[in-house]
């Protein structure tokens, strides 16, 4: 090989080996200039809990909108993260240092930037190389966030060609209803007008409804039990329809005799009415103490059987006397209607044992009998006081002709109810 080829061989290489390394530059200068290694910017650092994975390297950094620079970088700390921002020194210059950031999307699907909220007041001096700013952690941060984070799971389920063919088909729906839409919406708006004032009263309604739930939770078993009944009482009139039928009818072949009947004796019926009003008046008046009448009746009525025998031969009884009135007397004792008391139970159907004496105003108040003793006792009412066994086998004989028996036959009942008829009479046995 001759030099001169050599050196022209060696030339061509240094040409190439020239052009890699100015492509290389040249590559090495855009990449410097895509990450704006010439552009001089302030860094600053936000602290968070997290990023997120929608944060990523040149990410947007923004301000009411405006794009003041970009994420160069994240990094993990002890408590949590912290992103690192390319802010342009002259837009950071109107940004205060006492801002706060908050991380969200460009859109639903789309990735995250970070958002820079300056203070409402008390704004602070402007932003500098190396200040840190913190992570906005108000309510309303919170709550975006929050639910950004549960929709995304969401998201990442439902498939996009399902989601576009769903929308496609919603928009192809709405398409040309605008104007329905915004009537629909208007009148919606009215309702709603009308209907705010009386918010106070729909909500008491609806604490209301809560509680006649409760009540008719409990009542269910009671309900369904009542349901189960009626189907029994249901088909019971479906077996018996032929003879409701016949019922009914004779119903109807009555109301048309009735009419006639009501029409020609229609004075008589409404003159007997008046005529009772005065009873019926007395009646209502006593009406509340019939319902314990009634009772009494029912408890006693064991009691009754009792003392009648029960099924036994005798009546089972307790003679006793109470206080007897004394004789009736002339203008003293004329009949009143002095008894104003409205009905009344008299403790009914437990009265007391023994039943007290009450004073009835029908004239005879003004006899004091009622205030005295309480009675004599029996034997001193039926049989003369003094009177010997001998006077009561005397009564037995006198009574055992009369009775068709003998003396020893005789009840002691029988000579104790004669005894006061026979006192003081003379008797001649022939």
């Amino acid at each position: 090989m001759t030099a001169g080829s050599w050196s022209e061989r060696l030339r061509y290489r240094l040409y190439g080996l020239a052009f890699m390394i100015i492509v290389i530059v040249l590559v090495l200068l855009m990449l410097a200039q895509y990450n704006q290694a010439f552009k001089s910017v302030y860094h600053v650092t936000v602290n968070s809990d997290r990023a997120g994975l929608q944060l990523v390297p040149h990410s947007d950094v923004k301000v009411r909108g405006l794009i003041v620079g970009e994420v160069r970088s994240i990094h993990s700390t002890a408590t949590g993260a912290a992103i690192d921002l390319a802010l342009d020194p002259g837009k950071a210059a109107l940004i205060p240092d006492n801002s706060s950031a908050r991380m969200l999307p460009k859109t639903v699907f789309g990735e995250k930037y970070v958002d820079l909220v300056p203070p409402t007041a008390n704004a602070g001096p402007h932003l500098k190389d190396g200040d840190t700013i913190a992570q906005d952690k108000s309510t309303t941060a919170v709550e975006v966030n929050q639910v950004l984070d549960d929709i995304m799971p969401l998201l990442n389920a439902v498939k996009p060609e399902k989601l576009n063919a769903t929308l496609n088909a919603l928009a192809t729906a709405l398409q040309g209803r605008g104007e329905e839409i915004g009537q629909t919406i208007d009148l919606a708006d009215g309702y709603l007008r009308k209907l705010n004032p009386h918010l106070p009263t729909i909500v008491h309604d609806l604490r209301a409804l809560s509680t006649v739930s409760d009540n008719l939770n409990g009542a269910a078993p009671d309900l369904l039990s009542i349901m189960q009944n009626l189907q029994v009482t249901n088909k019971t009139i479906v077996d018996k329809q032929p003879q409701l039928v016949s019922l009914l009818d004779k119903g109807i072949d009555l109301t048309g005799k009735l009419i006639p009947f009501a029409e020609e004796n229609e004075p008589r019926l409404v003159g007997a009415q008046l005529a009772n009003r005065q009873a019926l008046a007395l009646i209502a008046k006593a009406s509340p103490a019939i319902p314990c009448v009634f009772k009494g009746m029912a408890k006693i009525q064991p009691r009754l059987v009792e003392a009648m025998g029960g099924g036994q031969p005798g009546v089972h009884v307790t003679l006793e006397l109470s206080k007897p009135r004394p004789a009736y007397k002339p203008v003293l004792d004329l009949p009143e209607n002095k008894d104003q008391r409205n009905a009344r139970c008299y403790g009914i159907p437990n009265p007391k044992v023994p039943f007290p004496q009450y004073q009835t105003l029908d004239g005879t108040q003004d006899d004091t009998w009622w205030k005295g003793p309480a009675g004599r006792s029996l034997s001193s009412v039926l049989i003369k006081p003094g009177s010997s066994t001998d006077d009561d086998s005397m009564l037995k004989s006198l009574m055992a002709p009369a009775m068709g028996t003998s003396a020893n036959q005789v009840s002691d009942l029988a000579s104790l109810l004669y005894a006061p008829a026979a006192s003081g009479m003379v008797v001649t046995l022939k």
